[in-house]
């Protein structure tokens, strides 16, 4: 995270050098694509559960209303999250292994502050979210031993195996806010950002990615 933020921060004193352009950046183009990667916070309970990942997407920013500040965005994103291994919380089960991912595909309205220095955005709009977890156990089952230093001669035994916990797939709408700062470039943006998204499965699903992108 420490990382993210230092490059988010130098990026930003680079883009702050280049504000004086006239008509700098990406200000007058009807439609402008977008790409972004960042940091994944899940949030509430499933942070017990679950670290803290990575997101990458894209998307496109279509100004149907050139003289207004507000336009429509799309993304399509990744994320994933590897699980918290030990004592699953409050339940008498051992997690050794597991992950969760989501891809998502949103759709809102995008606002972008007028002006030729850094500008402020911000958003909100509905997605369709497919979120994926599995949870798998080591435990002993019977099985084949080989031995490289008897020439491979093969005796049964106990060998390690894998007890899937849970391998469950959802595909579920939900609702995403944004807020951030855009810097300008020369025919270019770059843009730091939070965003937040709650996503309607079992319990909720709340994750807070901050991201860095470029808007070209």
């Amino acid at each position: 995270m420490k990382k993210i933020l230092s490059v988010a921060v130098v990026l930003g004193l680079l883009a702050a050098a280049d504000t004086s352009v006239v008509n700098a950046g990406t200000s007058g183009k009807p439609i402008t694509w977008q790409f972004d990667f960042g940091y994944s916070m899940p949030q509430g309970d499933p942070a017990k559960l679950m670290q803290d990942g990575w997101t990458i997407g894209f998307g496109q920013v279509i100004r149907p209303w050139p003289k207004k500040p507000v336009g429509v965005r799309w993304d399509f994103a990744y994320d994933w999250w590897d699980v918290n291994t030990g004592e699953l919380p409050d339940h008498q089960v051992r997690i050794d292994d597991g992950d969760v991912d989501q891809w998502s595909l949103r759709v809102g309205l995008q606002y972008e502050s007028h002006g030729d220095k850094a500008k402020f955005i911000g958003g909100a709009g509905i997605g369709g979210y497919r979120v994926h977890a599995d949870l798998t156990q080591e435990v002993l089952v019977p099985g084949w031993i080989c031995d490289p230093y008897w020439w491979y001669y093969c005796y049964p035994g106990l060998v390690q195996g894998d007890v899937i916990l849970a391998d469950k797939t959802l595909t579920k709408f939900g609702w995403y806010a944004t807020a951030g700062v855009s810097f300008p470039l020369t025919n270019s943006d770059i843009y730091i950002e939070a965003q937040y998204h709650w996503v309607n499965v079992e319990q909720y699903f709340e994750t807070l990615p901050i991201v860095i992108g470029w808007r070209f």
